[in-house]
């Protein structure tokens, strides 16, 4: 992973940190931008509201070390949706690549998507599978994602794409009206937009990115989600995006946010889409060799701190 002659990618990647983003999750995520073969152009960072001291001080250095970092502040937290319709407008470049601070991005993710936005001009969004872990002690799931037949019916049902693996073209996305400040929601609401304006998605049946996940939608149930949820299912119908006949799936959904939370695990035998990830690849390794990197934020930024 001593890539020495990096090539750039004409494309800007984009993330929104908040008060409950952790420092080093947030740092390993932009090592796996960076300790690439092929790495962004530009990288936009939204802080949306306050967060912590150590991670402005991390946020003050790593300008020192990157032209290519572009840093924008909130005063108050404003929302994802909000926020990355403000950083898509600060973003220079065509092709947009959206991560999390709390997600890796595994080899060659920025390169596999763009080589198939750039030989496909009919394709404005494209994702991909992702595996998902809490520890390294735990499990790893592999999310399967649909691809384009399967997909649009599927989206009537539930979101096909995993928001941290998405790439997409600048213009498409701005020309359906970009993001919306619908908590919770944001990436749904505009997936579903953009399948009323007929762009083409695609998923790329390969896992790009690792997720974090808790336990098994423990954190996507409870009163307050199904309000949350309720109020995209009112938007939705006002904006005359889902047919009718759809409306009782979205109801479906609602009353399984209510369910108690150790009920939860069941819904996981009914979900196709994850499955124990039997592959060679490991994530511990990989971590490691990111932080190990002579070239690391990890490194760089305990240099700093020891100083």
């Amino acid at each position: 992973m001593n890539y020495i002659n990096q090539k750039k990618l004409p494309i800007s990647c984009i993330c929104s940190i908040y008060k409950g983003t952790i420092l080093k999750d947030f740092i390993i995520a932009i090592d796996s931008l960076l300790i690439q073969e092929y790495i962004p152009s530009e990288i936009i960072v939204i802080v949306d509201g306050l967060v912590d001291i150590d991670i402005i001080y991390f946020l003050e250095n790593i300008i020192k070390f990157e032209n290519k970092f572009k840093l924008y502040f909130f005063d108050q937290n404003k929302g994802l949706g909000f926020a990355l319709k403000y950083g898509l407008l600060k973003c220079n470049y065509k092709i947009i690549a959206r991560f999390d601070s709390d997600d890796i991005n595994l080899e060659n993710r920025l390169k596999i998507q763009y080589d198939l936005l750039q030989n496909n001009p009919e394709i404005s969004i494209v994702g991909s599978d992702v595996i998902e872990f809490k520890n390294f002690d735990n499990e790893i799931l592999i999310k399967k994602m649909k691809n384009y037949n399967e997909m649009i019916g599927g989206f009537m049902r539930r979101n096909q794409l995993n928001h941290p693996s998405i790439m997409y073209r600048k213009k498409d996305i701005l020309d359906v009206g970009s993001y919306k400040d619908i908590k919770l929601f944001e990436d749904y609401e505009l997936w579903l937009r953009c399948i009323k304006k007929k762009l083409v998605i695609y998923n790329i049946n390969k896992p790009l990115v690792a997720m974090r996940r808790s336990n098994y939608l423990a954190n996507r149930i409870g009163l307050k989600y199904a309000i949350y949820e309720f109020r995209f299912l009112i938007e939705i119908i006002k904006q005359k995006i889902i047919k009718k006949i759809y409306i009782p799936f979205f109801i479906i959904r609602i009353l399984i946010r209510l369910l108690p939370k150790n009920f939860t695990f069941l819904i996981r035998f009914f979900d196709s889409k994850r499955l124990v990830y039997e592959g060679e690849f490991n994530l511990k390794d990989y971590i490691l060799k990111l932080n190990n990197n002579t070239n690391s934020f990890h490194k760089k930024y305990n240099e700093l701190i020891k100083k």
